[in-house]
């Protein structure tokens, strides 16, 4: 099997090597875009300090457990006076000792309210993570149907540069036969030349939103795309999301939410500095000290202690970050509410833009097949000399501008769409 995948990646790195283009749908996209975006390898990030947060913060209320051993040597002789026995020599001596110490937090209020604070923040973190996730995938997919519907424009503006060319050529040899004017060989050949410009430009806005295609996903630069997708095409149209059902979804909603529950909790965390804290300790310790290095009469320490911290008076700090707190709770509220409004007004605005869009889709495929019909009666008309080069023109420029309508308003519908499913909470799914 790892010959096999070893194998794959190889025959993978030589058609890239070789220039063969990149095939991509819609989903294949995606996943390069999941695993390559810049702006989700920084959310991951900010989810990592958020871990690491809740791990600083459990510390708070778990055991703090030290040791510590020292050896020292006195370097000169001294002389210790004793109270009735007048005074002795002591002679240079090696000291060792050592002791373990353990603390730990028997009632803290703030440590309490830290720690279910930092739980909540590692959820917050997840639901914010998914909410950029979600927000990167919805541009992505809009990107990558805005590079097909610059493909589309591309052909057909080369489709209309064609044709323009095919109706110069064949009045330049309808004119060498006696049959057309100069006249009616230079509209034919300013018609034609007129198109060239715009293919040009086409192609260049093409170009670059395949640049874009690239930088998004990750893929080598200046590598060959095909896009598996069309305009043709569109889903069809989703029942209107209920504000209920889009609150509830919604990885952003449940963020602003997550942020309220923080900051209850941070006033909370405020009141439980005017609470007493209470912590315990054990030590143990050893000592001995010889001449040499025996150390064959050691004196041995256990101490256990408690530590009562009861806050008087700090100035009013306390109180002002309290009302603070309290502050910051309003302020969280009014912006879940906003939220909320504005999430209303999103979704009666995608209702309106997809109603929008069906109907300029409806109208541009009844306009396409008129355009289609006029512009092949103008150029019969044309052949048989009734019609003039600038009414045939006319007639293309008209073609033109259908299906580029068509084009466009398919790609309106695609884009309402997509916010359609960020709005609830499905901006990471591809087309159904």
């Amino acid at each position: 099997m790892k010959t096999l995948l070893t194998t794959v990646l190889i025959l993978t790195m030589s058609v890239v090597a070789h220039g063969q283009p990149v095939v991509l749908s819609l989903p294949e996209f995606l996943d390069l875009v999941e695993r390559n975006s810049l702006a989700l390898d920084s959310a991951r990030i900010e989810q990592g300090f958020t871990e690491t947060d809740v791990t600083v913060t459990r510390a708070l209320t778990r055991p703090n457990i030290g040791a510590q051993a020292s050896l020292t040597r006195s370097l000169l002789e001294t002389e210790q006076n004793i109270p009735g026995m007048g005074s002795t020599t002591v002679d240079p001596f090696n000291e060792l000792s050592g002791g373990v110490s353990l603390q730990q937090l028997i009632f803290d209020l703030r440590a309490f309210r830290a720690l279910e604070a930092s739980r909540r923040a590692d959820d917050l973190t997840a639901s914010v993570f998914e909410a950029r996730r979600q927000a990167v995938l919805t541009g992505a997919k809009k990107l990558f149907y805005q590079a097909i519907l610059l493909e589309e424009v591309v052909a057909v503006r080369r489709a209309s540069e064609e044709l323009a060319r095919d109706a110069y050529d064949d009045v330049r040899r309808r004119a060498e036969a006696g049959v057309a004017s100069q006249l009616d060989v230079l509209r034919a050949e300013l018609g034609w030349r007129s198109t060239v410009p715009e293919v040009t430009l086409a192609e260049r806005n093409s170009a670059l939103a395949r640049a874009n295609l690239r930088a998004f996903a990750g893929i080598e630069p200046g590598a060959e795309l095909r896009l598996v997708g069309s305009l043709s095409e569109v889903p069809a149209r989703p029942a209107p999301a209920s504000l209920s059902d889009a609150l509830g979804a919604r990885p952003d909603v449940q963020a602003l939410r997550g942020a309220q529950t923080l900051r209850e909790l941070g006033v909370a965390a405020q009141r439980a500095e005017f609470y007493p804290s209470l912590s315990g300790s054990v030590t143990w310790g050893w000592s001995a000290r010889d001449e040499g290095f025996a150390f064959s009469d050691p004196t041995q320490t256990l101490r256990a202690g408690l530590q009562l911290q009861v806050p008087i008076y700090s100035g009013g700090a306390r109180m002002g970050r309290l009302n603070r707190a309290r502050l910051e709770l309003e302020s969280a509220g009014v912006e879940l509410d906003q939220a909320i409004n504005d999430i209303r007004t999103e979704l009666e605005r995608i209702e309106l833009s997809l109603t929008e869009a069906e109907a300029r889709m409806e109208s541009a495929r009844s306009t396409v097949a008129t355009a289609e019909l006029a512009f092949e009666m103008t150029q019969l008309s044309v052949d048989a000399g009734i019609s003039t080069q600038l009414e045939l023109k006319d007639a293309r420029v008209s073609l033109v501008s259908a299906q580029l309508a068509l084009y466009a308003a398919s790609f309106d519908f695609l884009s309402a769409f997509f916010d359609r499913q960020a709005a609830v909470g499905q901006g990471a799914d591809p087309l159904p």
